[in-house]
């Protein structure tokens, strides 16, 4: 599939989205930001380091048997998503978003979260980075 932002933020032949136009700009420049650096090697480098020193990528295959007997027959592993950094695969798009608003020159990260642990690795990375965060939840969600 081709890149959503190079095909006017359509998905194939379906979707779309709808932006209110005074956040248009905000998003029109990331949009650049991320053409501009996707196949940057110093970016791509940075990241992959990141995601491995920072992260603990690549985890590691997990082969459950017991439950593969349990199954009879298919071979079931795990992927330990469980070993990165925060327990959880949030902080994968978390780096790229910080190094893509770092490059932007971005000092302030802001991001919504449900359950918290989008908004925990949003918050760990801009420690990182030393970037302030602030972090929104719905009242719904607490």
């Amino acid at each position: 599939m081709v890149n959503a932002v190079e095909q006017n933020m359509y998905y194939g032949e379906f979707g779309g989205q709808y932006v209110p136009d005074m956040i248009r700009p905000a998003l029109d420049a990331v949009a650049a930001a991320y053409l501009q650096y996707k196949d940057d090697s110093e970016f791509r480098n940075e990241l992959a380091g990141l995601l491995k020193d920072y992260d603990g990528r690549e985890t590691p295959l997990y082969y459950a048997e017991s439950f593969t007997k349990y199954l009879g027959g298919a071979k079931v592993y795990l992927k330990r998503e469980d070993l990165n950094h925060l327990g959880a695969h949030k902080m994968n798009n978390v780096l790229g978003q910080i190094l893509l608003a770092q490059r932007m020159g971005k000092k302030r990260i802001i991001a919504e979260t449900g359950a918290g642990q989008h908004g925990v690795a949003t918050a760990a990375a801009a420690a990182r980075f030393g970037m302030e965060c602030e972090i929104f939840m719905g009242a719904l969600d607490c």
